[in-house]
């Protein structure tokens, strides 16, 4: 017999015998049969299925024509207002014989446009004021095959040295070098000279 050491210093109660649980009724189980067809197709139900849904489509598609008023009631005749003026649209007629003038300068593309003086193209990819920092970023450029300059400018604001990349002749030839440049975390602009 067991002995129950959580209530060690209490007087100790003689445990209940617990009653025999009570038999269980046993229940047929549901076994499949073997042969028969669990889902069988119906043919009355399938025909009853497919009358009624083509019953419920004519109905909705002819239930409004037929819940319309006859024609002659007093509901429709009291409906009949005079009817709503008619738009008319002068703007045709009034362009019919004009001629209106455009200016299509904006649209042209540079080869259609007259230019008295070449044009070419930079990349600048930096401006610092210190020298040496702009020789460090144009050394890193040659060798990454770009052909970088430093340009020594003086302003109002004092002494910048820009590096620039070029002179490009087409202005594809600046973008892929401004690509080049944005791959390597450069964020550069394109100059346009008129040298």
């Amino acid at each position: 017999m067991t002995k129950d050491f959580a209530n060690r210093g209490q007087s100790a109660k003689p445990a209940k015998k617990r009653s025999r649980p009570s038999p269980r009724k046993r229940t047929a189980k549901a076994t499949p049969t073997r042969g028969k067809k669990t889902a069988s197709f119906h043919g009355p139900s399938f025909s009853s299925g497919a009358i009624f849904g083509a019953v419920l489509v004519l109905l909705a598609a002819y239930l409004p024509e037929w819940l319309e008023t006859p024609p002659g009631s007093k509901e429709q005749v009291a409906t009949d207002a005079p009817a709503a003026p008619s738009v008319t649209f002068e703007f045709p007629d009034i362009l019919k014989d004009r001629e209106i003038q455009v200016d299509t300068s904006p649209y042209q593309t540079e080869s259609s446009k007259p230019s008295d003086t070449p044009r070419s193209y930079k990349v600048q990819a930096a401006s610092f004021r210190d020298r040496g920092e702009a020789d460090e970023l144009r050394a890193n450029l040659l060798l990454s095959n770009l052909p970088a300059t430093v340009v020594v400018s003086d302003g109002d604001t004092g002494r910048w040295f820009r590096v620039t990349l070029g002179p490009f002749d087409r202005r594809v030839d600046a973008n892929r070098a401004l690509t080049k440049l944005r791959e390597r975390g450069i964020s550069g602009i394109v100059l346009i000279n008129n040298d």
